[in-house]
């Protein structure tokens, strides 16, 4: 390949010296797009150029790689080096023997030194490494924690290189740094992995403890030879199920979660008795896909072929976007790791969503590395740079929907083979369970109850129990962190409710519509029984929140459009105690618009919201389920029983 001197001095000298030193062959360092490359030219391109990211952005010495580098000049950017993303290098670099990319002899070198290193020299923690390191000198990087997903993505990296090279000493050392790992520490006397630890603040509180990236952790974690934890710990962990139109997908909004897992472990035509998580994946990039497609009237950068929320940089900083169910985080930026590692769930659809990317907005978007992080045509912002995991998740999936190469070797595993029996998977696909609509029946109350905080009119034991299990978002630890108990009852005039929180923490800083960002009780009303949609003015969001030093409760009826809305409407008390705070409201039937004699059910449910010191959030829901692509949301019924004539 004929190399022009203007690229010479574009891009260094030292490039080609380098290429030259690792055994590579050079991939072509133009930003000249070529529309309508065939398909599978397309991908090689992609690939080789993200390939180049874990070559060049690793460290000779340490084999450390970047957490992200500046896409459009090298060397144009300091950071700390991840451990994820190495764990990703050591993948790459077989896939770049296998393409031809890069030679045995160098990337086996390569492997080498870098599982070395980890072996030796990088600090660690009964075996857990920190997520961030100096990429030449390996130490702890700032304070950066402890993090068990990382060194899990770096094992995978670890036992595919162990697979993959034919190599006694780099079978051994992958062997010696995962088996060195103490997963039960890291339980911390729980059935969930701790989320991190530090020196300075010791385990975090919060936990590993639902559906997400971290099937591969659990996986690593029950198969370790040395200290594994128990099966059960995959068994506890919560898997809300919601969806978005047509799509029925175990709720978390990101799209990596969905992908990480799947980069090393061939889930296809296989469950664990709850689900079978590939297809799993199908429906979340194609739930993803239409969230996007719903949202192209408000965002340019959403269409047809421009849709991926995940992790990603923005326009704001990092962040982690996504897509219901479960709750949105988007601002109209879009990230090409969200579309392209879905490839092997979405060929047809990743694909073409990759060509527009690359064809389109090419000359703003593809760098060194091929695709930069992502981009926002409404704020016209590109991002400069490539992160080092987004792009490994791109390459690795790429590869395994090209040839499987990845999958391939990890299914010679024996630890991984042995984890997946140990958690129940069998062949076969299944249908994610798909909860019945939960009932309450809520007694009449012919005099009415007097709403003062103090419960004596609740005659009624039965309650509704509110829950981890409930978990909408965030992270819940106990039920010390959060817990309640719900009742409802009615009258001719108003339907009542009472919350008996457990809460070790409450924050109250905020008043009037904003509110929600507070500890707090919120109930969904849909009178008409037709779904809830969002912001109707005939369905309602309520906020009840206590306050401090006061038996007054805040209230906010936020779909309404005005506080003055609910005035001599409802009514609410409440109080806060060393556990928790109790809330007693109610609510006039003429306020929600309905005469409670003409209807035998309502469509309710009821929702608290946890925030606490460390600013971490966690919400459980009794039952608020996505149903279609139109805002339409599916809730609880209570039963008005009428063992009392109203």
């Amino acid at each position: 390949m004929l190399i022009s001197f203007k690229n010479l001095r574009a891009f260094g000298l030292s490039l080609l010296i380098t290429l030259f030193l690792t055994g590579l062959s050079p991939s072509p360092l133009s930003a000249q797009i070529e529309a309508g490359l065939p398909d599978e030219e397309l991908l090689e391109l992609i690939s080789r150029k993200a390939f180049d990211y874990f070559v060049m952005e690793a460290d000779r010495g340490t084999g450390l790689v970047q957490d992200k580098a500046h896409n459009f000049k090298r060397k144009g950017l300091k950071a700390g080096a991840s451990i994820a993303a190495t764990g990703f290098g050591l993948t790459a670099l077989g896939v770049g023997v296998e393409r031809s990319w890069i030679d045995y002899a160098s990337a086996s070198e390569r492997v080498r030194r870098t599982l070395q290193f980890f072996l030796r020299d990088a600090p660690q923690e009964h075996g857990f490494f920190y997520h961030f390191l100096d990429p030449k000198t390996g130490k702890r990087y700032g304070k950066s924690e402890l993090s068990p997903i990382d060194t899990a993505l770096l094992l995978a990296g670890a036992l595919f290189a162990a697979e993959y090279f034919e190599d006694a000493e780099i079978r051994k050392l992958a062997e010696q740094i995962y088996e060195r790992v103490d997963w039960p520490w890291m339980l911390h006397d729980g059935i969930h992995l701790a989320l991190a630890w530090s020196p300075e603040e010791g385990f975090n509180r919060r936990r590993w403890d639902h559906y997400d990236e971290s099937m591969i952790l659990y996986l690593l974690a029950i198969g370790s030879p040395s200290h594994p934890i128990p099966a059960e710990s995959w068994k506890e962990m919560l898997r809300p199920v919601g969806s978005y139109g047509e799509y029925k997908v175990i709720q978390m909004p990101p799209l990596f979660t969905h992908q990480y897992s799947h980069a090393w472990i061939d889930f296809r035509d296989k469950n664990d008795g709850f689900a079978d998580y590939f297809q799993n994946s199908v429906n979340a990039t194609l739930a993803n896909k239409k969230f996007c497609l719903d949202e192209s009237r408000r965002f340019s950068t959403y269409g047809p072929d421009s849709w991926g929320l995940s992790a990603s940089d923005g326009p704001f900083g990092y962040r982690a976007y996504g897509a219901p169910p479960g709750w949105a985080v988007h601002d109209g930026t879009v990230a090409p790791t969200a579309c392209g590692g879905s490839i092997v769930f979405t060929p047809d659809e990743s694909i073409a969503c990759l060509r527009n990317f690359y064809e389109t907005h090419g000359e703003k978007l593809w760098g060194l590395y091929g695709f930069s992080d992502a981009f926002n045509l409404d704020k016209d912002w590109f991002s400069q740079e490539a992160i080092g995991i987004n792009q490994g998740a791109l390459l690795l999936m790429i590869e395994n929907y090209r040839s499987g190469l990845i999958w391939k070797k990890m299914s010679q595993s024996i630890v991984l083979n042995d984890a997946m029996q140990k958690v129940g998977f069998i062949p076969g696909t299944k249908e994610i369970p798909w909860a019945e609509v939960p009932v309450y029946e809520a007694p009449f109350v012919r005099e009415g109850i007097k709403v003062d905080s103090y419960l004596k009119d609740w005659l009624s034991p039965d309650f509704i129990l509110l829950n981890k299990k409930h978990l909408e978002s965030g992270h819940i630890q106990d039920g010390k962190d959060l817990q309640g108990q719900v009742r409802f009852a009615w009258s001719r005039e108003a339907l009542y409710f009472s919350v008996i929180v457990k809460d070790e923490s409450i924050l109250l800083r905020s008043a009037g519509k904003h509110i929600y960002r507070d500890d707090i009780v919120e109930l969904y009303i849909d009178p008409q029984g037709d779904g809830l949609f969002w912001e109707n003015r005939s369905d309602f969001q309520i906020g009840f929140r206590p306050n401090e030093d006061s038996e007054s409760v805040s209230v906010q009826s936020w779909f309404q459009g005005s506080e003055d809305s609910a005035r001599n409407m409802i009514a609410a008390r409440g109080y806060i105690h060393k556990d928790g705070y109790v809330i007693e409201g109610g609510i006039r039937w003429s306020y929600l618009g309905v005469d409670p004699v003409d209807i035998k059910r309502l469509k309710v449910s009821l929702a608290i919201h946890d925030i606490d010191k460390d600013r971490s959030e966690g919400k459980v829901h009794w039952f608020f389920r996505s149903e279609d692509g139109a805002g339409r949301f599916n809730l609880g019924e209570i039963i008005l029983k009428r063992g009392d004539k109203p």
